[in-house]
């Protein structure tokens, strides 16, 4: 039997600091732990639409990301796609296409893998900054734990790297692409 196909994909804008706490788990994600040849750990930044044929090429989607459901900060949920909501009104960049667009056309296309959301309810997702709040650095290992117990779930295990005295300056295993960045 073919291992299923898997996207880890952290989406958000670390520019803007709580905003990118998916970004954030998907790195430490691949630096903590190792990955198997199915599984694919994506920075998706804020692509939008440009990662639809990462997202047509899996078999199941994981996206973490920066959802804002009047929680606690560094509160975890997980939703499916049902829950995601599209934004209201006029686009006036590429960048305001979010997760739901990119879930719409991937389903429009009739591509759409089995798909959970991992979100974590940010504190400042309006100050720019490269740190996350620190309730959501205390809650990141809380994070990479969904992320694998979500992987465990669908018969995925991963085991952890072993700890050196230092770690790597690029996380291993995330593909590595600048998206939509300066």
């Amino acid at each position: 039997m073919k291992a299923p196909r898997v996207l880890a994909l952290g989406v958000g804008n670390i520019l803007m600091r709580d905003d990118g706490v998916g970004v954030h788990a998907v790195q430490v994600l691949a630096d903590a732990y190792e990955l198997p040849q199915n599984i694919r750990v994506v920075d998706g930044g804020v692509a939008g639409l440009r990662l639809l044929a990462d997202v047509a090429d899996s078999d199941f989607l994981l996206i973490v990301d920066a959802v804002r459901n009047g929680g606690e900060p560094g509160s975890i949920y997980h939703l499916g796609p049902e829950h995601i909501q599209p934004r209201r009104g006029l686009f006036v960049s590429a960048h305001q296409v979010g997760i739901a667009e990119l879930l719409a056309a991937a389903e429009f296309s009739g591509r759409l893998p089995e798909t959970q959301i991992i979100g974590v309810e940010p504190l400042d997702t309006d100050t720019v900054g490269l740190e996350i709040s620190l309730p959501l650095r205390f809650a990141l290992p809380r994070v990479v734990a969904a992320i694998v117990d979500t992987l465990h779930a669908h018969g995925i295990e991963l085991k952890e790297k072993p700890r050196a005295g230092m770690q790597p300056c690029e996380p291993e295993g995330v593909d590595a692409r600048v998206i939509d960045r300066p």
